[in-house]
C-alpha cells in the first residue's frame, strides 16, 4: 500500500457530517445519496493512500474512550472497525486522524442499557404482540423452572428453591413451547414468530450453560421463505431425532438431533396440529381445529336425507347467493364429514397408524400416562343446539349460553391394539343445568398427569383456574384461582411418582404461579412469580377480558373461545344476526330466518369497518346492508372514532352473545351484558391492536416473487371483473355490495382459514363430492378451498406474501457458532438482516457468549451504522461504551469455537400493541367499492404519485421493490401527517426506478410498521445519471454485490479520480467507488459498465 498525498481538511470532513445529518432529517437514507456509483471506468483501480497506522489510529481512539470514562470491560474499538478501516486507508493529517476517532466514539458509542445478559431486547426495539398460541410452555429441569416469557421473547428460568428468576434467555419471537430432550443436555424452545426452534444448553459443566447454542430453522434458498412456518409443540422420540408442529402448514417436521436440520415431514390432512406428544414408540398429534362435522343443510337433489333443505348444485355452484336468499338454510351435523382428531404414529418408521376422530372441536391439550393412555383437554362446540333456524325459527335463545362444552376426552388403548372409541370427562353440567356461580372451568387448555397416574392436573384458560381430577373416574377434586389465562402447567413429584407441586404460566398475566397439590382436593397457590412483560398495560387489560369466560352470563365461554388468538373457529354460528330485507322488493325464502355466519378474525380489525358480514356493527359510515339492501342507513360511530366503533361491536357481542337472552344484566352504562363502560373501553382497544402475523412466504429479503407480482396484477389490475374492485387496496375488503349489502371479506390470511365465505356454502361436503376435491382423503385444504373460489396460483402467491405490515426480516433469527459459521446461509441471511437493520426496518441484536481457556464471558450486541444502512457496520456491545466488533471477527471467533451467539431482527421502537399499520390505496374512500383501482402511473419523468393514505406519520419512510429509497410524502392539499385533508397524499421519489413495468411501494412509520403493497407503474427508465446511479448502486448494495465497498459521496472537492478522466479539474464531483483492501475486484463492474454513459 503506497503512502503519500494530502490529508483530508477538517472543514471537508464537517461538511461531510453536516451534509449526512441533513439528509437524515429530510428523511432520507444514508445509502442512496452517499453511495453514488462510479463513472464507466472507474471501477477498480487506484488504491487510496493511508496517512498513519491503524495501532496509532486505535491510540488515539483509546484515550478518546478514557477521557469519556468508558475505559475497561473488553478492548476498545477492536480490530478492523470501520473507522480504524477507512480512516487508516486514505491519506490524512493526524488532527484529521483525531477528528474521526472522536466521531467514531460519538456516533458508534450512544447510551446503551447496562452491561450483563438481561435477555431483554432493548430500548431501541419495540414490542409486538401477535397472540401466539401455547402448548407445553414450562419445563422442569435440575432442580429449575424454565417458562415461555411470550411477550419478551425469552425463557426465564426460575429456582425451584427461592421462586426467583434467575436468569432470562432469550430466544426469538413470541416462545410457546418447551420440551426438555430426554438426556436432560438440552432444552428446545418454539418461536413462533420467528419460525424456528431455540436450542438451549442444559450442561452445566460447559461453557455455554444456558446460552442458545442452535437454531433450527428451514429456510428456502430460492425463495428466501421459512419452510418451518409458525412452530408450536415440540416432541422427542429419543435424543437423536425430535419432531415439531408446523401449525398453519398441517404439517409435522422431522428434526435431526444432532445436526440440527430437518430431514421429513408427517403430513396432517387436518388443520392446525399443535399439541404432540411421545409416550411407548407412539407419537399423538392433536389437530386445533379440527371441527365437528358441522355445515349447512345442503345436499344433490333429489335426496332422501331429512335434513337436506337445498340443492347444492342449484344455490352453491350455479347460482351462490350471498343472502341465501331463496331457499332454507339450516346447521346441522353431517356424519360424512370427517373429523380427524388425534393422529398416531409409529416413531420408529414415522408411519401413520391409526386416526381418531370425534375427540373435540378445538383441541388445546395433551397428555399420556404410563399405560399409554390419552387425555386431551378441549371444548366441543354446539355450534348446531340452536341450527335448525331455517326449519324450526331458532335464534340465540335455543343456545342457552352454552357455545361449548369444555370437557377433557379419554381414548383407552393406543398402545394395546387401538384406540379404542372416546369418552368424555364434564367438566360442568350439561345444558340446560349451568355450572354454579365461580364452579365454571371454561376453556380447559394445559393438563398433566402425574407420574404414579395418579392425578390429573389441568388449567381452565377462561375461569383463570388450575383444577385437580381423579383420572380413573373423571371426579374433579379440587380447584383454586390462579393467575389470568394459565395455559400451561408442569408437576413435580416425589420419589414414588404422586405429584407434589404444581407450575402454572398465565400466560396474559405473564406470571407463573406455585401450587401446592399436597392435598388435591384442596390445591393452594403458595408464590406468584411475575415474569418482566413489556406489553402495554390497556392491550394485556383488554386481552385478558378477550378471553375472560366471566363476560358470558354461564361463565363457560369467552370471546376468544369463538375467536382463538384473535383467529377464528373455523365454524358456521346462528347468533343475533339480521334477516336481509330487500325492500321496496319482496323477500322470498331464506330472508324470513337467521342465516348462519361465518367466525370472522379479529385479527387486522382496524379499518375495517363496519365489522361483520352484514355490514352493521361499527358502521362510520352509513349506506346500504343485508338489512337494509335497497335503501341507506345512518351511521351507528364517527368517522374517524376508531374506538367508538369498536364500541358498537363490543357492546352488541355482549349484549347478545354473551348474554342469556332471557335474563341479561345492564351494566354502569346501562348497556346490556357484563363488563363495566371502562373495561369494554380496554377490550376494544385491545381488539383494535391485533394485527397479522407475517405473511407465510414473504422473503427475508422483502422482495416479492414473479408470482406473487403476477398475481397483485392479476387481482387488482387485469381480472375482469376485477377481483379487487371488491376486495380493494388497503386490506382487500370493503362494504356496502349493491344487491346484497354485504361486506367483502378479507383475503389476509387466507392460507390459514379453510372455511370460507360468510355461510360456508362452499364447503358443503356434496359440493365438494361434486368438484372432486377429495375431502375424504384429503380433508378441507385451504388452498384446494380458495381456489375454488378463484385463486389462481399467482393470487394465491400474492396472499402468501403480502404484506401485513412487518419487513420480511421481521423476527428472522439465526445462532452463530462453530457449525454455523461458512454456511452460505448464514452469510446470506446476515446479509440481509444487517441491510434491514442498517435501513431502520429492524432492530438486530444480538446475545451470546465468548469463551477463551479462562471461561465464558456473556455479551449482548446490537448492529450499528454510524451513518446509515452502509455495508459492513458494527456490532456494538451494550453497556460497553466503545467496545465493538465487525462481522468478519465473530465469524472468525464463532469458526475458531470461541463465540456462539443468536441474532434476532426486532421490531422498531416504533411498534407497540395499538399503533396502527399505514395504509396506502388509490384515490377513494377506503370502505367504498368504486369501481376499478386506478393506480399510480409515472410518465414522462415524473417522479411524484397522488394516492389515498392513512396512519402515515412524519418522517415515513419510501420503500420500492423490497429497498428503501430516498423521496417524501406529504399531505396534498391541506393537514398535516398523519391527518390529511381528504385522505390523500403526494408521494415524491427523488428518482424513478431502475426498471420499467410494475412495482410496489410501502410506506414504513419511523422504526415502525409497514403500509400494503401498493402497486404503482414506471413508464420510463432514469434519463439523468444521478438518478441511475441511485438507483443501479442501491440494488447492488441491496444484493451484496459489493461486500467489501464503500461508495463516498459526490462533494464539489472530491479528490477521487475515477480512471476514465486522465487529468479531471479541481472540484470535477464525479462519483467514485472506493474499494478498501479489494481492488482487484470486480464485483458488479459488468452491470455498471451497461449503465448510463455519465458526462
Amino acid at each position: 500500500m503506497r503512502r503519500g498525498g494530502r490529508g483530508l481538511p477538517l472543514r471537508r470532513v464537517r461538511r461531510r457530517v453536516q451534509r449526512r445529518r441533513r439528509l437524515r432529517r429530510e428523511g432520507l437514507p444514508g445509502r442512496l445519496p452517499l453511495h453514488a456509483a462510479p463513472l464507466r471506468g472507474a471501477v477498480g483501480g487506484r488504491r487510496a493512500r493511508p496517512v498513519t497506522s491503524r495501532s496509532w489510529l486505535r491510540q488515539r481512539a483509546s484515550a478518546y474512550a478514557v477521557s469519556l470514562g468508558t475505559e475497561g470491560g473488553g478492548t476498545v474499538m477492536p480490530n478492523r472497525r470501520r473507522f480504524a478501516r477507512r480512516a487508516s486507508a486514505r491519506r490524512r493529517s493526524p488532527r484529521a486522524a483525531i477528528v474521526w476517532a472522536a466521531l467514531a466514539a460519538f456516533v458508534v458509542a450512544p447510551s446503551l442499557p447496562g452491561a450483563g445478559a438481561s435477555g431483554a431486547a432493548s430500548s431501541d426495539a419495540g414490542h409486538a404482540s401477535l397472540l401466539s398460541p401455547h402448548f407445553h410452555p414450562l419445563a422442569l429441569a435440575g432442580g429449575y423452572v424454565y417458562v415461555a416469557n411470550t411477550p419478551a421473547g425469552t425463557v426465564d428460568v426460575i429456582t425451584t428453591a427461592t421462586n426467583q428468576v434467575v436468569d432470562r434467555i432469550r430466544v426469538g419471537l413470541e416462545p410457546v413451547s418447551l420440551a426438555v430432550r430426554p438426556d436432560g443436555r438440552e432444552l428446545w424452545v418454539a418461536n413462533h414468530v420467528s419460525d424456528t426452534v431455540s436450542v438451549i444448553d442444559l450442561d452445566a459443566t460447559r461453557a455455554t450453560y444456558r446460552q442458545v447454542i442452535a437454531t433450527v430453522q428451514d429456510l428456502d434458498p430460492t425463495t428466501k421463505a421459512t419452510r418451518f412456518d409458525e412452530p408450536v409443540g415440540i416432541a422427542f422420540a429419543s435424543d437423536a431425532k425430535a419432531y415439531v408442529a408446523l401449525s398453519s402448514q398441517d404439517r409435522i417436521a422431522i428434526v435431526d438431533v444432532a445436526t440440527r436440520t430437518v430431514t421429513g415431514h408427517l403430513d396432517i390432512n387436518a388443520q392446525d396440529p399443535r399439541a404432540i406428544a411421545v409416550h411407548g414408540g407412539h407419537l399423538y398429534v392433536l389437530p386445533f381445529e379440527s371441527n365437528n362435522r358441522t355445515q349447512l343443510s345442503g345436499c344433490l337433489f333429489p335426496v332422501l336425507d331429512p335434513k337436506c333443505t337445498f340443492d347444492v348444485v342449484a344455490h352453491v355452484l350455479e347460482e351462490n347467493d350471498v343472502l341465501s336468499e331463496g331457499y332454507v338454510s339450516d346447521l346441522i351435523r353431517e356424519p360424512a364429514i370427517p373429523d380427524r382428531d388425534l393422529y398416531v404414529f409409529d416413531t420408529g418408521t414415522d408411519t401413520l397408524v391409526e386416526i381418531v376422530e370425534t375427540v373435540g372441536t378445538l383441541l388445546y391439550g395433551i397428555a399420556v400416562d404410563s399405560a399409554g393412555r390419552v387425555f386431551v383437554a378441549q371444548t366441543d362446540a354446539r355450534n348446531d343446539a340452536n341450527g335448525l333456524s331455517g326449519t324450526q325459527g331458532h335464534g340465540l335463545a335455543e343456545l342457552e349460553n352454552r357455545a361449548f362444552l369444555n370437557r377433557v376426552t379419554v381414548i383407552d388403548g393406543c398402545e394395546s391394539g387401538g384406540c379404542g372409541a372416546p369418552s368424555f370427562i364434564e367438566l360442568e353440567p350439561l345444558p340446560p343445568a349451568d355450572p354454579a356461580p365461580g364452579m365454571a372451568l371454561a376453556t380447559p387448555f394445559g393438563i398433566a398427569v402425574s407420574p404414579d397416574d395418579a392425578l390429573l392436573v389441568a388449567t381452565a384458560a377462561g375461569s383463570h383456574r388450575l383444577f385437580t381430577m381423579d383420572p380413573a373416574t373423571g371426579t374433579v377434586l379440587g380447584r383454586v384461582d390462579v393467575g389470568a389465562v394459565p395455559r400451561g402447567v408442569a408437576l413435580e413429584a416425589d420419589g414414588a411418582g404422586a405429584a407434589t407441586r404444581a407450575w402454572v404460566l398465565n400466560a396474559v398475566e405473564d406470571s407463573v404461579s406455585r401450587v401446592d397439590l399436597s392435598d388435591p382436593a384442596a390445591p393452594a397457590v403458595t408464590a406468584t412469580i411475575p415474569l418482566d412483560d413489556p406489553t402495554d398495560p390497556v392491550f394485556r387489560q383488554g386481552r385478558i377480558l378477550f378471553n375472560d369466560a366471566g363476560a358470558s352470563s354461564t361463565g363457560t365461554f369467552s370471546c376468544a373461545s369463538c375467536h382463538p388468538d384473535g383467529h377464528t373457529d373455523q365454524l358456521l354460528w346462528v347468533l343475533d344476526t339480521p334477516k336481509c330485507n330487500l325492500s321496496p322488493f319482496p323477500s322470498g325464502p331464506g330472508c324470513d330466518q337467521i342465516v348462519a355466519r361465518s367466525t370472522m378474525p379479529i385479527r387486522g380489525l382496524r379499518d375495517t369497518e363496519p365489522y361483520h358480514w352484514d355490514g352493521i356493527p361499527g358502521d362510520p359510515y352509513g349506506g346500504n346492508n343485508v338489512a337494509n339492501v335497497w335503501g341507506s342507513d345512518p351511521p351507528n360511530c364517527e368517522r374517524g372514532d376508531a374506538l367508538g366503533c369498536a364500541r358498537v361491536l363490543v357492546d352488541g357481542a355482549l349484549g347478545s352473545t354473551m348474554c342469556d337472552q332471557t335474563d341479561c344484566p345492564v351494566n354502569d352504562e346501562g348497556k346490556s351484558g357484563f363488563l363495566t363502560g371502562a373495561q369494554r373501553d380496554a377490550l376494544a382497544r385491545f381488539i383494535l391492536g391485533v394485527p397479522y402475523p407475517p405473511a407465510r412466504d414473504r422473503a427475508y429479503t422483502d422482495e416479492l416473487s414473479a408470482a406473487a407480482r403476477d398475481g397483485f396484477r392479476a387481482f387488482h389490475v387485469d381480472t375482469d371483473p376485477d377481483c379487487g374492485n371488491c376486495h380493494r387496496m388497503p386490506f382487500w375488503v370493503s362494504t356496502g355490495t349493491v344487491g346484497t349489502g354485504m361486506d367483502a371479506p378479507t383475503w389476509r390470511g387466507a392460507y390459514d382459514r379453510w372455511l370460507i365465505l360468510p355461510q360456508g356454502r362452499l364447503n358443503v361436503l356434496d359440493a365438494q363430492n361434486v368438484l372432486e376435491t377429495d375431502v375424504e382423503n384429503n380433508g378441507f385444504v385451504e388452498r384446494t378451498m380458495w381456489g375454488i373460489a378463484g385463486a389462481t396460483d399467482e393470487i394465491w402467491q400474492m396472499v402468501e406474501e403480502g404484506s401485513t405490515g412487518w419487513s420480511g426480516a421481521f423476527a428472522r433469527s439465526l445462532t452463530l457458532s462453530e457449525d454455523t459459521a461458512g454456511a452460505a446461509q448464514t452469510a446470506d441471511l446476515l446479509d440481509a438482516l444487517e441491510g434491514a437493520a442498517g435501513a431502520g426496518a429492524v432492530v438486530l441484536e444480538a446475545e451470546g457468549v465468548f469463551v477463551d481457556s479462562t471461561g465464558a464471558r456473556p455479551v449482548e450486541l446490537q448492529y450499528r451504522d454510524p451513518f446509515g444502512p452502509l455495508r459492513e457496520g458494527l456490532y456494538v456491545e451494550r453497556g460497553a461504551g466503545l467496545v465493538s466488533y465487525t462481522r468478519d471477527e465473530l465469524v472468525s471467533q464463532a469458526a475458531a469455537g470461541s463465540f456462539v451467539g443468536t441474532f434476532i431482527a426486532w421490531p422498531g421502537a416504533g411498534v407497540a400493541p395499538g399503533a396502527p399499520q399505514p395504509a396506502l390505496w388509490t384515490l377513494s374512500e377506503i370502505q367504498a367499492q368504486a369501481g376499478q383501482q386506478i393506480f399510480p402511473r409515472l410518465s414522462g419523468g415524473a417522479t411524484t404519485m397522488t394516492m389515498s393514505a392513512r396512519h402515515v406519520l412524519p418522517g415515513a419512510r419510501l420503500w420500492v421493490d423490497g429497498r428503501r429509497v430516498p423521496g417524501t410524502i406529504s399531505c396534498e392539499t391541506g393537514g398535516t401527517l398523519p391527518d390529511c385533508d381528504g385522505e390523500t397524499v403526494v408521494v415524491r421519489l427523488a428518482s424513478l426506478p431502475a426498471a420499467t413495468g410494475l412495482h410496489f411501494l410501502r410506506v414504513q412509520n419511523p422504526d415502525g410498521l409497514f403500509s400494503n403493497d401498493m402497486l404503482f407503474h414506471s413508464d420510463d427508465a432514469p434519463t439523468n445519471c444521478v438518478e441511475a446511479v441511485f438507483g443501479l448502486l442501491s440494488d447492488l448494495l441491496a444484493d451484496a454485490d459489493f461486500a467489501r465497498s464503500t461508495c463516498l459521496g459526490r462533494f464539489e472537492d472530491s479528490d477521487s479520480v475515477p480512471l476514465a478522466v486522465p487529468t479531471p479539474p479541481a472540484g470535477h464531483g464525479y462519483y467514485h467507488l472506493y474499494r478498501d483492501d479489494c481492488a482487484a475486484v470486480t464485483y458488479g463492474r459488468p452491470e455498471l459498465d451497461a449503465g448510463p454513459q455519465c458526462p
